[in-house]
């Protein structure tokens, strides 16, 4: 492959889960709260969620936690609130 051939769709086609859409949601557990570039390409719009808790102990209690968290979120893929509220406004009145 040639240095003109790499682009985001190239290096995209090539990692990790390539085959697969982006994650929405991460959840790291165990207190930590770093990603340790893990993903680091598909992450790049998902949402990253942090807990204490250890993954032993990780059931559909914290799990419940984390899907609360996440849909209370404004997902901006990469964009500010004000880009987001221009774009609505866009398509409502074309």
């Amino acid at each position: 492959i040639s240095a003109e051939q790499i682009d985001e769709a190239a290096l995209s086609s090539r990692v990790a889960l390539a085959d697969l859409p982006p994650p929405d949601l991460f959840i790291r557990t165990g207190g930590d709260t770093r990603i340790s570039n893990f993903l680091l390409w598909q992450l790049a719009y998902t949402e990253l969620w942090f807990t204490e808790t250890l993954w032993p102990e990780f059931d559909a209690a914290v799990l419940q936690q984390a899907l609360d968290d996440f849909a209370q979120r404004e997902r901006r893929f990469g964009l500010t609130s004000a880009q987001i509220a221009a774009k609505a406004a866009e398509t409502t009145h074309a």
